[in-house]
C-alpha cells in the first residue's frame, strides 16, 4: 500500500469539442468548484493539527490574565534532558520495529507473491488481522500471556515444564518489540505486497537467459527495483513507531521505561495538566512528519513501483521453491495465527472464567456467563459499542466520498498544476502525522474556537476523517485506474455536466471500490485509540478507551468477555459486508 500519487501520470487528455464546451457551459464552473470544494475540505481537516499544535506551544490561557503568549513551554520541553531520553527510547524502538517489519513484511510478501508457497489464500485473511484486533486489545492480549506473575503463557511453564521463575517479561524493552513488530507486520505486508505483484519481470528474466543465477538476480536486480517502495515504507513504518502510543503506555509505563508519547500523555493526564507543554513537545512530531513526507515523496517521486493496476500483460516470475514451499508456508502460517491468535483466545478463555486462571481439565468447573452480563451492565459499555459504530460509519462514508473526490481531480485535472500538487501533498501527509498529533492539537483547536464541537462526538469524527483521508485516497486511486477515460470522454462529447459525468458514470461504476474503502476505514476508526484518549468525554466514550478503563481497572473477567463479545459482533457485520462487497463487484463487472 502507498499514498502517493504521480502526478505525471494524472494528466488528462479531455479536451471536449467547440460543440461539447457550448452545450456544456458550466463545466469549467463546477470543475473549479469540485477543486475548491476539495481544498477547502483538506485544509479544515489538515489546518488544526498543524495551527493547533504551532499556537498551542506559545500560547497561555488561564482564568485569571485570558490568552497569552508565552515561551515558557518550548523552553520547559527543550531543556529538560528527561524529554531528550525519552525520545531516545523512542526512536530506538521505531528504528528497530521499523526495520523488523520491513525485512519480514518483504520475505511474506516475497513468498506470497513471488514463489510457488501455498499462502495467497491465508493471506487474504492475514491482511484483515490489523483491521479486526484493535491495538488495545492486541497489547493487553500480549500482557496477559508474557506478564509476570500472572501472564498466562509465564504459567504453563513454570507450572508444567518444571521452569523455577517466569521465563517471559513482557515489561521491557525485548517485550515491546516483540509487540509492536507483531502489530506492525500485517501493515508491512499490505504495503510491499503490491511491489512484488506489480513488478515487471522482463529484467529479471532477460539475466537468467543471460546466465546469471538467482542470487545474482535478486541482489543486482530484484532489490534495486524494490529499493524506493521499500525506503518509503520504512519511512512510513518509524514514523508510525515513532508516534505509538499503546505499546509504550501499557507496556513502557510499568516497566518504568518512558519514551516521548507517554511523556506528552502524562502532560496531559496528570495533575494539573499542561496542554502548552504538550503541544511544545508534539512539535517534535510535526516536524519529523513534515521532512518525512518530503523524503518520501523524493523516494517516490519517479517511481511507478506503487502503482498496482495497470495494463500491461504480465505476470511476477514465480520462483520454485521446490520441497520448501509447504513447511515455510506451515511455520509463517502458525507464526502469523499464533501472533493474533493467541491474544484473542486469553479473552475468550477468561471471558468464561471466574477469575484468570491457566487452562486445565480442573479449570472447567469454573466456566461462568455471569461475566457477558457484567460486561453488558458495566456504566458506559453499551454507549461506547454504540458511538463506535456510529463514529465508524460516518467517517466510513464521509472520508470515502472526500477521498473519491480528490482523487479523482488528481487524477483527471491537468491544470492548474501547483494546485494539484498542494492538493496531493495536503492529502497525505496525515499519513505520517501520529493520532497523538491529531488528538492533541484538536483538544487545544476546539477548545478555544467558537465551534461548540469539543466534548461532543463531533469533534471526534473530524479527527477520524483526518486520520483515515490518505487510506481513502489510495484505495480510491487504484479503482479509478481501472476506469477508461473513454466512458467520460463519451459522455462529454454527448453534452453532459462535470457533475453528472462524476456522479452517474464515475460513481456509480466505482462502487465496489467506493464500499471497500467505506469499510476498510470503518473498521480502522472503530479501533482508534491515539487521538481518542485526548478528545473523549463523558457521554462520547468509544470502545477503546472504555477497554484501557477496564484493563486499568484489573477486572479480566468483565474485560474479556466484553472484547469477545465486541470482536464476534464486529466479525459478523465484516463478513458480511464483504460478501455485499463480491457480490455488487461481480454485478459492476458484469453491467461494464
Amino acid at each position: 500500500m502507498a499514498f502517493g500519487v504521480k502526478l505525471g501520470n494524472a494528466k488528462s487528455n479531455w479536451q471536449p469539442n467547440a460543440a461539447s464546451r457550448r452545450k456544456t457551459g458550466a463545466g469549467l464552473t463546477s470543475k473549479r468548484l469540485f477543486l475548491g470544494v476539495a481544498l477547502a475540505g483538506v485544509i479544515v481537516l489538515i489546518g488544526p493539527p498543524v495551527v493547533g499544535l504551532i499556537f498551542g506551544s506559545v500560547v497561555k490561557y488561564s482564568a485569571s490574565t485570558g490568552v497569552v503568549s508565552s515561551g515558557d513551554a518550548l523552553i520547559a520541553a527543550y531543556t529538560d534532558g528527561k524529554y531528550y531520553h525519552s525520545l531516545y527510547n523512542s526512536v530506538l524502538l521505531a528504528t528497530i520495529t521499523a526495520t523488523l517489519v520491513t525485512l519480514l513484511g518483504g520475505v511474506i510478501a516475497w513468498l506470497v507473491e513471488r514463489t510457488d508457497a501455498p499462502l495467497r489464500r491465508f493471506s487474504q485473511l492475514f491482511a484483515l488481522i490489523p483491521i479486526l484486533v484493535p491495538s488495545v486489545l492486541f497489547v493487553t492480549g500480549w500482557i496477559m500471556l508474557l506478564g509476570p506473575n500472572n501472564g498466562m503463557l509465564n504459567a504453563v511453564f513454570t507450572e508444567y515444564f518444571g521452569f523455577d521463575r517466569d521465563p517471559f517479561d513482557i515489561y521491557s524493552f525485548s517485550g515491546m518489540v516483540w509487540v509492536s513488530v507483531l502489530q506492525e507486520l500485517p501493515l508491512a505486508f499490505l504495503w510491499l505486497r503490491p511491489a512484488f505483484h506489480a513488478m515487471n519481470p522482463e529484467l529479471e528474466e532477460a539475466a537468467l537467459v543471460a546466465g546469471a543465477n538467482g542470487t545474482i538476480v535478486a541482489r543486482k536486480i530484484t532489490v534495486p527495483l524494490l529499493i524506493p517502495a521499500i525506503s518509503a515504507g520504512w519511512l512510513i513504518f518509524f514514523i508510525l513507531s515513532l508516534g505509538s502510543l499503546m505499546v509504550p503506555l501499557l507496556i513502557g509505563l510499568p516497566g518504568r521505561m518512558f519514551f516521548f508519547s507517554t511523556e506528552i500523555y502524562l502532560t496531559i493526564y496528570r495533575y494539573p495538566p499542561d496542554l502548552n507543554l504538550a503541544n511544545a513537545l508534539s512539535l517534535i512530531y510535526l516536524v519529523v512528519s513534515i521532512v518525512g513526507m518530503f523524503v518520501y515523496h523524493r523516494a517516490t517521486a519517479d517511481s511507478k513501483k506503487f502503482i498496482t493496476v495497470t495494463g500491461k500483460a504480465f505476470r511476477p516470475r514465480i520462483t520454485r521453491i521446490g520441497k520448501l514451499r509447504w513447511p515455510l508456508a506451515i511455520l509463517i502460517g502458525t507464526v502469523l495465527s499464533l501472533g493474533t491468535g493467541l491474544p484473542m483466545l486469553v479473552f475468550l478463555w477468561n471471558a468464561f472464567m471466574q477469575f484468570p486462571q491457566v487452562p486445565s481439565i480442573q479449570s472447567l468447573q469454573y466456566l461462568t456467563l455471569d461475566n457477558f452480563s457484567a460486561a453488558l451492565n458495566y456504566g458506559p459499555a453499551v454507549r461506547a459499542l454504540t458511538n463506535s459504530v456510529l463514529l465508524g460509519s460516518l467517517a466510513g462514508v464521509i472520508t470515502t466520498m472526500i477521498g473519491m473526490l480528490i482523487s479523482w481531480i488528481i487524477l483527471r485535472f491537468d491544470r492548474p498544476r501547483w494546485l494539484l500538487i498542494i492538493l496531493d501533498q495536503m492529502a497525505t501527509l496525515p499519513v505520517a502525522m501520529p493520532g497523538l498529533i491529531v488528538g492533541v492539537s484538536f483538544m487545544w483547536v476546539y477548545l478555544f474556537v467558537p465551534f461548540p464541537i469539543y466534548g461532543t462526538l463531533w469533534i471526534l469524527l473530524l479527527a477520524y476523517i483526518t486520520l483515515f483521508l490518505p487510506y481513502a485516497v489510495r484505495i480510491c486511486s487504484a479503482g479509478l485506474s481501472q476506469l477508461h477515460r473513454e466512458l467520460e470522454e463519451a459522455a462529454f462529447v454527448s453534452g453532459a455536466r462535470w457533475t453528472s459525468v462524476f456522479f452517474r458514470i464515475v460513481v456509480k461504476i466505482m462502487m465496489p471500490s467506493l464500499l471497500s474503502s467505506a469499510i476498510f476505514i470503518a473498521l480502522r476508526a472503530f479501533r482508534e485509540y491515539s487521538a481518542s484518549i485526548f478528545l473523549v468525554t463523558a457521554g462520547t466514550e468509544v470502545f477503546s478507551v472504555i477497554v484501557l478503563d477496564m484493563w486499568e481497572g484489573g477486572n479480566f473477567g468483565l474485560l474479556s468477555a466484553y472484547v469477545t463479545m465486541v470482536v464476534a459482533l464486529l466479525g459478523g457485520i465484516a463478513f458480511l459486508l464483504m460478501v455485499l462487497f463480491s457480490r455488487l463487484d461481480r454485478q459492476v463487472l458484469y453491467k461494464i
